[in-house]
């Protein structure tokens, strides 16, 4: 007892009205917790959101290509390709001579080539898995990669319209494909890695039509299927899993069949982003006006069904999905969410940033002018543990 009345008489008046004011604060987290769930881990979530201290430089420009891979962030220019660890350590760096360079990839995977060029590199996580340099009478029209490390080139050959060429994980040409009445816009190999799809644009009575060519390994000369794509403009292509078509009017989901399992129509709605990046979600950004700024952030799972959707004010900047998260830049905020957008982060963007990586444990790479910002949106690295395996 007579510590405690020691303690007491110790105390000044205006350190006990402090301690009352620290009890009253934690009172009323431990009640709005309570009866506020959802929107109290929100808010705390925002309040630990930390940056790391240590940004590290980068020499990329206004139309350079970024892409989280795992826990590495690649770079691309026009003169070189780079792989950096979240802490900044180089872990490949690849010079290159690319007029229009372009990126696609899926799982580990990444393949960057020279759009009218001859150049071509694959790299897988953080270093360079194989290349391919054409002879200077053919060029490159696109290339994707699946999950599993197959490649499909797609390049434009004197005496034909496209001509496609299938590559395993060894990089050894198991398929090729000469069109001379067919253009090419897209090609990828199949999820099972058996066959190769081809989107080839033409017309029908004179309007506009995407057709998908699909091809067997065993096929080769005939396309085993067609399906038609109607007037959708296909804009980007994923095989990991599935198959994923992302068009200017909806997005398309094929199995490795080329049957179409499911759809997502904009409805009416114009695409302004997306990304097909995270593990079985799309994610869309939206707006209602061709020329408008404001939209709505949706993702969409396997099924065609949305998760949820998001009104986003100020003009979107870049979009980035990866694992089960998705990123949003705008002019005004960092906006970061779980792919059920149930709860999310609004980051005021006071920094410059002007692009962004996604990582596979959630954490984002913020890139400035001149430099990258690791993000953390909870406080700290998140544990990347499955929804299906936390419950």
């Amino acid at each position: 007892m007579r510590k405690l009345e020691t303690l007491k008489t110790s105390l000044t008046r205006r350190q006990r009205v402090l301690i009352l004011v620290l009890a009253a604060v934690v009172l009323f987290g431990l009640l709005a917790a309570t009866v506020f769930r959802d929107n109290t881990a929100s808010v705390f979530r925002r309040i630990s959101s930390a940056y790391s201290q240590e940004d590290f430089a980068h020499n990329a420009q206004a139309n350079s290509l970024f892409l989280g891979m795992d826990d590495n962030l690649l770079i691309c220019t026009q003169s070189q390709i780079q792989v950096f660890s979240p802490s900044g350590t180089l872990q490949m760096k690849e010079s290159v001579s690319m007029t229009s360079p372009a990126l696609n990839a899926a799982g580990d995977y990444a393949v960057v080539y020279d759009v009218g060029g001859q150049q071509l590199k694959v790299v897988a996580k953080d270093h360079l898995e194989n290349e391919l340099t054409l002879p200077s009478e053919e060029s490159l029209l696109c290339a994707t990669v699946n999950d599993k490390g197959w490649v499909a080139v797609t390049s434009k050959v004197s005496g034909y319209k496209a001509v496609v060429t299938v590559y395993n994980p060894d990089f050894e040409a198991v398929l090729t494909i000469r069109l001379s009445s067919r253009y090419i816009s897209d090609a990828v190999v199949t999820p099972d890695c058996r066959g190769v799809y081809l989107v080839s644009p033409g017309q029908t009575e004179g309007a506009f039509e995407n057709t998908l060519l699909y091809y067997t390994f065993s096929s080769r000369e005939e396309p085993t299927r067609e399906v038609s794509l109607g007037s959708n403009v296909v804009l980007s292509i994923l095989s990991s899993g599935k198959c994923w078509i992302l068009g200017d009017e909806s997005l398309l989901i094929l199995d490795s069949s080329a049957v179409i399992t499911a759809s997502y129509d904009y409805g009416g709605e114009y695409l302004k982003m997306g990304s097909l990046q995270g593990d079985d979600f799309a994610a869309l950004f939206l707006s209602r006006s061709a020329s408008g700024s404001a939209g709505t952030l949706v993702t969409v799972d396997d099924n065609g069904k949305e998760y949820d959707r998001l009104e986003v004010e100020g003009q979107a900047m870049a979009l980035a999905a990866r694992g089960h998260d998705v990123a949003l830049l705008t002019t005004g905020d960092i906006i970061t969410a779980g792919r059920k957008l149930d709860k999310y982060i609004a980051e005021p963007n006071q920094k410059g940033i002007r692009n962004l990586a996604l990582y596979q444990d959630g954490s984002l790479a913020l890139v400035s002018s001149a430099s990258v910002t690791l993000y953390y949106p909870s406080g700290d690295k998140i544990d990347n543990t499955t929804e299906e395996e936390a419950q």
